[in-house]
């Protein structure tokens, strides 16, 4: 009789078990895309692949600690607050960086029009061995930047951490010794999680942009 019930237990052991990693890995959750899902996907793999399931709402960018244009420390906290609008930029860049910018910068005045709580604007530095405070003072002077938006840089190491978890890698190099860090623009919830993913150097995408934010404010 012991012998039954011990293996009635590990049964219910392992059904249990199984039930809650299929719950946790969202093996039970609906279709994987936009057709069966009326909010904005979590992204949180190296493929930008969309997820809807509950793993994917536990991800959250990594935790840092660095330094904005004006020499203040900046932890996560700071995403904690409300939704974010992240890019890259180096103060080098005299190409793409300036258009995808632009983008971002039309993008914070369409929010305004159409009366959007405003989000934040928050740009991270893929050269920073050489983004110091001053030169990123310098730079967004350059480019008339909004003086609400956060200009970051950091150790290369810390710089590293942060943008590995936003799916871009700042040591990757064109052929002419360039940074090659893409214009992606990241859309992040009031809890630091990936809701959306653009090509900034597009005003197409700033539509779409818009849009998805909007749906993130009726969602909150």
């Amino acid at each position: 009789m012991t012998i039954i019930k011990n293996l009635l237990l590990s049964l219910l052991i392992l059904v249990t078990t199984t039930l809650s990693l299929g719950w946790l890995t969202g093996a039970f959750a609906g279709p994987q895309n936009a057709l069966n899902n009326d909010r904005l996907p979590y992204y949180y793999q190296q493929n930008l692949q969309a997820h809807w399931d509950t793993w994917a709402s536990w991800q959250r960018i990594a935790r840092f600690s660095l330094i904005n244009q004006h020499g203040q420390e900046i932890d996560q906290t700071l995403l904690h607050h409300q939704p974010s609008f992240v890019g890259f930029f180096y103060a080098g860049c005299v190409t793409l960086c300036p258009i995808s910018l632009e983008v971002l910068r039309e993008l914070q005045t369409q929010t305004g029009r159409k009366k959007l709580m405003s989000p934040q604007f928050i740009m991270l530095t893929v050269t920073p061995e050489q983004d110091d405070t001053s030169t990123m003072v310098a730079y967004a002077k350059k480019l008339k930047l909004p003086s609400d938006w956060t200009l970051l840089t950091g150790s290369s190491q810390q710089m590293q951490k942060l943008t590995a978890s936003l799916m871009t890698d700042i040591n990757a190099r064109a052929s002419n010794g360039e940074p090659l860090h893409g214009q992606r623009a990241f859309l992040l919830d009031a809890q630091a999680r990936i809701r959306g993913i653009y090509d900034a150097s597009s005003m197409l995408e700033m539509r779409r942009m818009i849009r998805d934010y909007e749906s993130l404010l009726q969602d909150q």
